[in-house]
């Protein structure tokens, strides 16, 4: 299987970065995609909207406000194609998509929440 693995979580990157201690309650949303499934942070980053702090794919860590991120969820950005976010074109493996509604509902909008992206291949 090659593509990617997304994990967006409210605790800090600190928090992740020891998964033995890892809440799975902070997390919001949690896909596998393909091999273009990482554009999206990225995009965000050449936007100046998203940070990246790692990058090896083991994992690949982002920081984002909740106010950018949660938006892209409510749109369907598990689904999203190209930067594109339509419902219509799923792009996650079925069964792989996981989200927690209540958790995004309840993010403010300068939250800083972390997004891993795991390299599957």
């Amino acid at each position: 299987m090659s593509g990617w693995w997304t994990i967006i979580s409210t605790e800090t990157p600190e928090q992740l970065a020891d998964m033995t201690q890892v809440s799975k309650q902070a997390f919001l949303s949690s896909w596998e995609a393909g091999l273009s499934g990482a554009g999206w942070i990225a995009q965000l980053c050449t936007q100046g909207k998203a940070t990246q702090l790692t990058f090896n794919g083991f994992p690949n860590r982002y920081t984002a406000p909740a106010g950018v991120i949660v938006p892209l969820l409510l749109a369907g950005i598990a689904e999203a194609q190209d930067g594109e976010f339509p419902q219509d074109q799923l792009t996650g493996w079925p069964g792989s998509i996981t989200v927690h509604a209540e958790r995004i509902a309840a993010c403010e909008p300068g939250q800083l929440l972390t997004v891993e992206v795991w390299d599957q291949s």
